[in-house]
């Protein structure tokens, strides 16, 4: 159903809004067909994907203005942790075949001009993806220019589509090095109460990052990785990408700045924020009212915000909405039952509690029709591909055909 290569989790992803209240469909208080302005973000159906594995629209930019082989450019089709050539025309050349699909909108990964590749053998990797930031104000040249997504939106403006930015606020690319840990694979987590590290940033990398600010080191944590429990979780590097220190009044000012300015320029209609979960609660208490406003100050009422908050559990999900003031989360807890219930085995009367927790949700404004629901992603990989790691790969064709069936009748 969608177009782009993909290397087991990796790729395009097809993943749909909540449609409760169906999609598209009805007509406008006034009579008139509905339009991208009349739709409620919980109408829409959203197309999910990621510009570099989606179509190939100027094969100038494969290798991103660099000069030299993958290590240097980020650039080879044939490896799978590397850019493949999709950009921004690419997606702009296809627009009217994602909208015949029946799509309402499109999220795309993040388009920041990112590190083009981290990391030491066997783990060395390219910025594909767009999660490892430099510059918060510039596309990636692999990519395409500002230009570029400025046609991009107003294209989709134009065909009735909404168009999401995926967004990061919770680190950076990996830049800054620990004194105490250069030379060594990885950097432990040291606890709140005990020294930080000493940041060391190489010389060729003291000013990469965009805007100036976030090269200084002291608006990190430096606490080297996170173990993704307990407190690491808020104050630990991602795998080794510099944290920010999001509870610091600099730090949370100058990602509002940035991401105003985003949206006074391009007029998108809604983020989708990365690591959700790893962000403090006092920079969502600051950032979330800021953006709204922001985007209502400039006409675009029903701005969209939906965070990654990874986790199996209703409750925990349910914190963001009802009381960090979060407009909406992923649905994980739905993408996880359905794994659960459809390739591993599970009652489905999980599928009745899951439903039976909507209230936990409920705020003025908010509530679980507002979750964007879907059953695979660039993180979990795709309905098929769970299918077949929980039922086999022997397994009857005609019974994977029906679960694959269920799992998007339940979608819709």
């Amino acid at each position: 159903m969608v177009r782009g290569s993909v290397a087991g989790a990796l790729g395009a992803i097809l993943a749909f809004g909540a449609t409760v209240m169906g999609v598209g469909s009805g007509v406008a208080a006034d009579g008139r067909a509905p339009t991208a302005g009349d739709r409620r973000a919980e109408d829409e159906v959203i197309y999910f994907l990621m510009p570099d594995r989606f179509a190939n629209g100027d094969p100038s930019n494969d290798r991103g203005g660099l000069s030299g082989g993958p290590r240097a450019t980020g650039f080879d089709p044939t490896h799978k942790g590397f850019y493949h050539g999709g950009d921004l025309k690419g997606v702009l050349a296809h627009l009217d075949y994602i909208a015949a699909l029946g799509a309402t909108a499109i999220w795309v990964t993040p388009i920041f001009a990112n590190k083009p590749v981290q990391g030491a053998d066997p783990w060395v990797s390219a910025g594909y993806h767009g999660y490892w930031i430099t510059d918060f104000t510039r596309v990636d040249p692999h990519l395409g220019t500002n230009a570029d997504f400025k046609a991009l939106v107003e294209a989709a403006h134009a065909r009735g589509m909404k168009v999401y930015m995926d967004i990061v606020t919770n680190h950076t690319a990996d830049v800054i090095q620990a004194r105490e840990c250069i030379g060594r694979p990885a950097c432990p987590y040291r606890p709140l109460g005990t020294p930080a590290y000493h940041p060391v940033v190489p010389e060729t990398e003291a000013h990469i990052k965009v805007p100036a600010w976030l090269n200084n080191p002291s608006f990190y944590h430096n606490r080297g990785n996170s173990t993704f429990r307990g407190e690491s979780s808020l104050y630990g590097d991602f795998s080794g990408l510099d944290d920010l220190d999001t509870e610091n009044r600099r730090v949370i000012e100058g990602m509002i700045a940035i991401y105003k300015d985003w949206i006074t320029k391009y007029r998108i209609d809604g983020f989708r924020i990365d690591t959700a979960r790893h962000v403090s609660d006092v920079f969502w208490r600051r950032f979330l009212p800021a953006i709204l406003a922001h985007a209502r100050a400039l006409g675009i009422a029903d701005f969209y915000i939906f965070g990654e908050v990874a986790h199996p559990e209703p409750g925990y999900l349910a914190r963001y909405v009802r009381d960090l003031g979060m407009p909406a989360a992923l649905d994980f807890p739905f993408a996880y039952t359905i794994r659960s219930v459809l390739a591993q085995g599970a009652a489905t009367a999980r599928l009745a509690a899951l439903f039976g927790s909507d209230d936990l949700y409920a705020a003025p404004g908010r509530g679980a029709a507002r979750l964007p629901v879907f059953n695979g992603n660039h993180d979990m990989g795709r309905l098929g591909h769970m299918l077949l790691a929980g039922l086999g790969k022997d397994a009857p064709d005609a019974r994977l055909r029906r679960r694959m069936e269920m799992g998007y009748a339940l979608l819709f």
